[in-house]
């Protein structure tokens, strides 16, 4: 039974990080900041995404609002459930290691 709801609870957690960006701020301004994100561990690899967020953003972890977001924190945003055409990146919840 234990091995059982370990596999349910490794999956939904496999699950949810499904579609999320990670990555370390390297901007912020008024209404946004820019996350470096690494795809695996190359840093070749790496994009500057630019982050808006709306009045319904929610920031969880180390910090509990934009104010305390900083320059060099590692963050793990959940975006807004949009259309794939949609041209900007919307965070639902950003959460600081």
């Amino acid at each position: 039974m234990k091995k059982l709801l370990s596999l349910i609870v490794g999956s939904l957690l496999l699950l949810t990080a499904c579609g999320n960006y990670e990555g370390t701020v390297t901007e912020k301004t008024d209404s946004s900041f820019m996350l470096e994100v690494t795809s695996g561990n190359s840093e070749a690899e790496s994009s500057v995404q630019e982050m808006h967020l709306t009045d319904h953003t929610i920031f969880s972890g180390a910090i509990s609002t934009f104010e305390e977001l900083e320059v060099g924190d590692q963050v793990v945003v959940v975006p807004a459930k949009l259309s794939e055409d949609f041209p900007y990146i919307l965070v639902s919840e950003a959460i600081v290691e």
